[in-house]
């Protein structure tokens, strides 16, 4: 038992920054490639089904349609293919190892694919069909932290085994995939003699799996662990106190998806030099010598290497530039917007605001907006200037150089009298790649005016999918699907009647806490459209919108919000344990 980890972890060890370097390069690339492709495949397959957004109610809905479940199946494929190609890089990088010869990166791209071809044709369809046995538990780890993370998978699981809860689904699924690896991989291994010894052998294989997914397990809950509290000591001596659990709460989502990722690294080096020993039948070499790159093949490897880390590094900034809802919609569930800006605690509709929802980390600022005498789009929510400013006026009356000289600030405290109306042009650059923005469009005798000069801003800074535009008035929402189809508008409304889910120009319900219920929610998910719901502001509100599994909560308190929502089963979060650790 000794000798066998023993060589294990020299294998592992010995190779460890060639491993590491291929796994990142290779795991960003098909990320980053998989990214836009299921992007694109979800919007045909929603687009099929009828679905304009992707909820946890509809999401049955979603995979009971023929075109999803064959998109499906097709990328399934595609994931074992290249994972196989995968499998056949880090096996050719332990092979060429026990033969004394260190490979480089590009040489393990280009001996993975020499041996790819070579298996494929010698074992056929019989190859990848192992491959869809072992699949599951080479990323074992990283599905784990998913299923657990995204609420969408784990609606996918509870459609699929109904009535069953998540983790036993789990528990039975790793006991499944670990007998199956072992029965899969033992036929191909060495010849074994006698029934007996067969089956010593199978147990041995699966001891062994099992030590070492759950020594994985226990080194990526060490990293994540370990990142987090000294994340929370950063922190604490060098962040705001106000926004320490929201900076806490952040670095904890950001280290899952890290963690995903790295697990999906480990499984698949941890796992394939298992196998690798399983079937090896040479003897590690005392001496290894490092092969330096040769021929053009790896030189030209060598240069693909380098664009496509260039292009993953394009497409990542891409989409952290200008967002995908598509992506928000399978990552978070229930978004923060921040009302006003976050009107408890600063000026309403000015910079302070802006600067606030983005600290707090919200998904979404709501912002009013109406239009000057001279036709600038400025933030403000009442017609009348005189509860935010003191200044008796009306808003539409002035121009914007008017109305940039008022106070609006000092009506919140003093602290704030430099605050002004704020234009949404210097919003948006403002909030581009910052933060999304829920605009909603007020009532004006100038409206199809003022519809057609915010979304000219919002082409002008390139911002459709950072944006939403919502308004009380349906004909404007009516306009901006004329005019920018793919723009998600919301219809907003402090009442409930008829049938809202026939308002086809909107893609979601803006409504008030007081008249939303379970039916109304229920429905609206049904016909593939979200609801958000205004203001809430207490925890026994947030709590209960979180129990009716609303899309977003528009709050004046961003930072209750996101405290309560980070919450799995009512229980403190991590990041709430530290803060009060570290701030008692």
């Amino acid at each position: 038992m000794k000798k066998t980890y023993r060589y294990f972890f020299r294998l592992i060890k010995d190779n460890f920054f060639s491993l590491a370097a291929f796994e990142f390069i290779f795991k960003a690339s098909v990320f980053i490639l998989f990214v836009p492709l299921i992007a694109k495949l979800m919007n045909v397959a929603t687009n099929n089904a009828g679905i304009m957004f992707i909820t946890t109610k509809n999401v049955a809905r979603l995979m009971k349609n023929p075109l999803m479940i064959v998109m499906t199946a097709a990328v399934i494929l595609i994931l074992i293919c290249i994972s196989y190609y995968e499998v056949c890089c880090i096996w050719m990088c332990y092979r060429k190892y026990t033969r004394g010869i260190k490979v480089s990166v590009s040489d393990m791209f280009v001996d993975g694919m020499i041996h790819l071809r070579k298996t494929s044709r010698r074992y056929g369809v019989k190859i990848y069909l192992q491959m869809a046995a072992i699949f599951p538990l080479l990323c074992f780890h990283m599905n784990v932290i998913l299923f657990d993370r995204l609420d969408i998978l784990s609606s996918c699981l509870k459609f699929i085994f109904r009535g069953i809860p998540v983790k036993y689904i789990g528990a039975v699924s790793a006991v499944a995939f670990i007998f199956l690896f072992s029965f899969s991989t033992q036929k191909f291994g060495r010849s074994i003699s006698g029934r007996k010894e067969g089956i010593k052998h199978f147990f041995r294989r699966t001891l062994h799996l099992v030590a070492v997914n759950l020594l994985t397990g226990l080194v990526l809950f060490l990293i994540y662990l370990t990142i987090v509290v000294i994340a929370a000591l950063v922190i604490r001596f060098f962040g705001q106190k106000n926004f320490a659990l929201v900076y806490l709460i952040r670095t904890e989502n950001v280290m899952y998806y890290v963690l995903a990722f790295l697990a999906g690294a480990l499984g698949y080096i941890t796992n394939i030099a298992l196998l690798f020993m399983f079937q090896s039948k040479q003897k590690m070499r005392e001496k290894v010598l490092v092969k330096k790159p040769e021929g053009i093949k790896r030189k030209i490897v060598s240069v693909l290497i380098v664009i496509v880390f260039l292009a993953d590094a394009g497409t990542a900034a891409s989409y952290f530039m200008n967002g995908s809802h598509i992506l928000e919609e399978m990552f978070i569930s229930t978004t923060v917007t921040a009302h006003r800006g976050g009107a408890k605690f600063v000026p309403e509709n000015t910079m302070y605001g802006v600067e606030y929802a983005i600290e707090s980390g919200s998904d979404y600022i709501e912002i009013d907006v109406q239009l000057s005498a001279d036709g600038e789009v400025f933030l403000l929510h009442d017609t009348n200037l005189k509860r935010t400013t003191g200044a008796n006026k009306l808003a539409y009356n002035l121009t914007y150089e008017e109305l940039s000289k008022l106070d609006a600030g000092s009506y919140f405290g003093s602290s704030f009298s430099d605050a002004y109306i704020p234009t949404l042009d210097e919003v948006l650059t403002e909030c581009k790649s910052k933060i999304n923005l829920n605009i909603e469009i007020k009532s004006s005798r100038r409206g199809e005016e003022l519809v057609a000069k915010v979304l000219e801003l919002i082409d002008k800074h390139e911002m459709r999918e950072q944006c939403v535009i919502t308004s009380t008035e349906y004909p404007y929402l009516k306009q901006v699907k004329e005019m920018r189809p793919e723009l998600r508008t919301g219809y907003i409304s402090n009442m409930l009647y008829g049938d809202p889910t026939s308002l086809k120009y909107a893609d979601f319900f803006s409504v008030k806490f007081a008249v939303v219920n379970e039916n109304f929610v229920r429905s609206a998910h049904n016909a593939g459209k979200e609801v958000h719901v205004w203001t809430v502001n207490t925890k026994p509100l947030i709590n209960r919108m979180k129990g009716m599994d609303v899309d977003s909560i528009i709050t004046d308190n961003p930072v209750l919000a996101r405290k309560i929502l980070s919450r799995k089963n009512d229980r403190k979060s991590l990041a709430e344990i530290l803060q009060t650790f570290l701030y008692r």
